[in-house]
């Protein structure tokens, strides 16, 4: 049965509140805000949606029709190859599928604070402790297209984060170092949490790598969230980082810099002083001046070339205020193009301190100077981070020998 409305709800707390419905009307889709949310909520889009009555569509023929918001729930290479190689293990070929029945199958499980119902996620809590080694043999069967018989498993636990690495929710509780699969309501002493897996264009040691670059991060003065090394029974390493649009079983709305912008962050056209100056505006403060020039350092001297508009986001309380999210995606990396995906004022090639004294000077920030040298002073700091997650000796020297290049310019 063919989906051609779909409700969504937003939910903060407990309590799931009607933000509006989606309609699929031909070759366009409608979106409406509910009345009550109008009285009640904030803008979930502030840029491309306007916050009354009128029914809306889209001009952009990026995101299957949707509103960027929308498709911000939408899984990206990984959570895709994983439904597509489900719903075909059930008879279905994900292109016969429409975007309001891509929504459908997220359900209640996608990032942020959006449900959309009814839902084809059938997904239920799983208390069972995580063995990360199998579930890492499991993934790398799926990459190489050895095993179908695993797929349903990984789409059942939630194996739809965004982001091209394979990627799980978990619940962990600190104090008994315990990892399950868990589901949307914690139980006591848990949190939630993401758990990434290489990658067959990973190196070996990619969760040390990521780990380094979380502590060099914290050093640079970099908000993150709570981050650390799992261990297989193996002794294989994987990371794992606290979810930010989580806080206990409240949420947060969360919309990338992509889905607010419209933006097509696999050729993005964005720029580092376009993404300052729209994140002020939601912001409505000069603090994200100076939080986005200390990103844009960070990933230009540590070589985190991978910076596209979805590895940046903005978070909404039910009180609609909005805040920069912590950084995220942070490890040493390369774009498909071989430059920066997102550029810094023009430069998207070899941007360096040039360019980050030019955005300093734009948005009049007077940290900036200083912003910009305490982040090469931690880059300079590589080894130290290396040695501390047990990077492996090669992968220490070959990032030190690009990093200290870097760090010059």
């Amino acid at each position: 049965m063919k989906t051609n409305k779909l409700n969504v709800f937003i939910q903060f707390s407990e309590q799931e509140e009607l933000l509006g419905q989606l309609v699929l009307d031909g070759r366009e889709i409608l979106f409406k805000y509910s009345e009550s949310y109008l009285e009640s909520g904030g803008n979930i889009s502030p840029i491309k949606l306007s916050f009354d009555q009128t029914i809306q569509t889209t001009s952009s023929i990026l995101f299957k029709g949707l509103f960027g918001v929308f498709s911000d729930s939408l899984p990206d290479a990984w959570g895709t190859l994983l439904m597509k190689k489900h719903l075909k293990n059930n008879g279905i070929a994900i292109e016969t599928l429409n975007a309001l029945e891509h929504l459908a199958f997220v359900g209640n499980n996608g990032l942020g604070a959006l449900l959309y119902k009814p839902s084809t996620n059938n997904r239920s809590a799983d208390t069972k402790k995580i063995d990360l080694d199998i579930l890492d043999n499991n993934v790398q069967e799926v990459i190489k297209g050895e095993s179908n018989e695993v797929v349903d498993k990984l789409f059942e636990r939630g194996g739809s984060p965004g982001g091209a690495r394979p990627k799980i929710y978990a619940n962990y509780n600190q104090v008994t170092d315990s990892l399950i699969y868990g589901g949307a309501n914690l139980q006591e002493g848990y949190t939630h949490w993401i758990i990434k897996f290489a990658a067959n264009i990973d190196v070996e040691d990619i969760a040390n790598v990521e780990m380094a670059y979380y502590y060099m991060a914290l050093d640079a003065g970099l908000i993150m969230s709570e981050s650390k090394l799992f261990t297989g029974l193996s002794g294989k390493k994987y990371f794992g980082t606290k979810r930010f649009d989580r806080i206990g079983n409240k949420r947060l709305h969360m919309i990338s810099a992509a889905g607010l912008l419209h933006d097509d962050y696999e050729h993005s056209q964005l720029d580092y002083g376009v993404l300052m100056q729209e994140g002020s505006n939601l912001v409505d403060s000069a603090v994200v001046y100076e939080q986005i020039l200390r990103q844009a350092a960070f990933n230009i001297f540590a070589h985190n070339r991978d910076d596209h508009s979805k590895n940046f986001a903005f978070l909404m309380d039910e009180f609609g205020k909005w805040e920069f999210a912590p950084s995220y995606d942070l490890t040493f990396s390369a774009s498909s193009q071989g430059q920066h995906s997102t550029a810094c004022a023009g430069n998207a090639i070899n941007p360096g301190t040039k360019e980050l004294l030019e955005l300093t000077n734009h948005f009049s920030i007077k940290n900036g100077p200083v912003i910009i040298e305490q982040v090469k002073d931690s880059v300079s700091k590589w080894h130290i981070f290396a040695q501390q997650t047990r990077v492996s000796n090669i992968s220490e020297k070959s990032i030190a020998k690009v990093l200290n290049e870097l760090i010059k310019g």
